[in-house]
């Protein structure tokens, strides 16, 4: 929700309020069937989206479905099991065309409910539904999915999947859009943190300057007439500008440099392509295991990242360190600090 309402606000405008208990309470009722707790928590957050720019803001192009959807999609696939008669025979989840413990919350978009993802509330797997009656697993579980998305938003150049997080008329669209049309007008979301700008002091700013721009700052500051406070305070400003410019050009060039797909080994070492195209000023490299581990400020993020790291295969190397090293470079910042640690905390599945 914090992400949305910073990074795209068409898209949090198209969110509808939490749910209460009692309309939870309703559903389950309506539905004859449990809902697990971490779909309510997503439906506490927001009870459906009225949709933006074409698009849904769950990962995968998927709209959150208002509650009366859910109940409505649920009542008929049920109906159409129980006409089909296979309900009392149906040996395999294969060959049912629904189940009372299949909950729908995302659809293809909030008029359309002939597609979308379900949740099996026995199993705890996220499912497919198409209207031709196909049902293909999606995703282990709800917080499995959740995390997935959170990741690819809040450290989208180390997110995994093929969907990749942009904006279009300052919408989330996730993306590249298939059509050529909205494919030009949709721009890939690289998530940075905003540059921490220097202090307006003359130490702090000569100091984020480019090394070629400091002989001019020397120059003017040695002539300056301290005696006069509005040319100091034109000085300074001047130069601040000048060195937030520098900063912001040198993340952009991390970004464009970086692309998501460079190969790092432990150690700070780049494949050769990748070393090529990094501009002179690059400062970020991907460091070692240590260097990622200390960086890490959270005893139990730390844990989790040397469980991933005891699960990786080795050709999975590279995509391990760029994840976590861009996680840890969130951490750095107490909004992305919040974000990783509700990622780390509060939705993985027990277990």
């Amino acid at each position: 929700m914090e992400w949305l309402a910073e990074y795209a606000p068409p898209s949090y405008a198209a969110l509808e309020p939490g749910a209460t208990d009692d309309e939870i309470v309703a559903l389950e009722e309506a539905l004859g069937v449990s809902v697990p707790q971490e779909l309510k928590a997503l439906w506490l957050l927001s009870a459906g989206e009225a949709g933006v720019a074409g698009s849904g803001l769950m990962l995968g192009d998927w709209a959150l479905m208002p509650l009366d959807a859910v109940i409505e999609v649920h009542r008929m696939w049920m109906r159409l099991q129980e006409q089909d008669g296979e309900n009392d025979t149906v040996g395999e989840d294969a060959l049912a065309l629904w189940k009372p413990s299949w909950i729908p919350f995302c659809s293809l978009n909030p008029d359309d409910t002939l597609y979308g993802l379900y949740l099996d509330s026995e199993t705890g797997e996220v499912c497919k539904w198409t209207r031709f009656a196909e049902r293909e697993r999606e995703y282990e579980s709800l917080p499995a999915y959740l995390e997935l998305m959170a990741v690819s938003l809040e450290a989208p150049l180390a997110g995994a999947g093929p969907e990749k997080p942009g904006m279009m008329d300052g919408a989330l669209v996730w993306g590249p859009p298939p059509e050529e049309e909205r494919r030009d007008r949709w721009e890939h979301h690289l998530g940075q943190a905003p540059p921490r700008h220097p202090a307006k002091t003359p130490g702090a700013i000569r100091e984020a300057l480019p090394g070629d721009g400091r002989a001019g700052f020397d120059e003017q500051r040695d002539a300056l007439d301290l005696a006069d406070p509005e040319a100091v305070a034109a000085f300074r400003d001047h130069w601040w500008e000048r060195a937030v410019q520098a900063q912001e050009e040198l993340e952009d060039d991390v970004a464009a440099a970086l692309g998501g797909n460079v190969l790092a080994s432990p150690g700070r070492k780049l494949a050769p392509e990748y070393e090529a195209v990094l501009p002179p000023a690059i400062r970020h490299r991907p460091p070692s295991l240590d260097d990622i581990r200390a960086a890490l400020r959270h005893e139990n993020v730390r844990a989790r990242f040397s469980q991933d790291l005891m699960e990786a295969v080795p050709p999975h190397y590279p995509a391990l360190l760029l994840r976590w090293w861009d996680i840890a470079r969130l951490m750095a910042d107490p909004r992305g600090d919040r974000a990783v640690r509700a990622v780390i905390n509060g939705r993985r599945a027990p277990g």
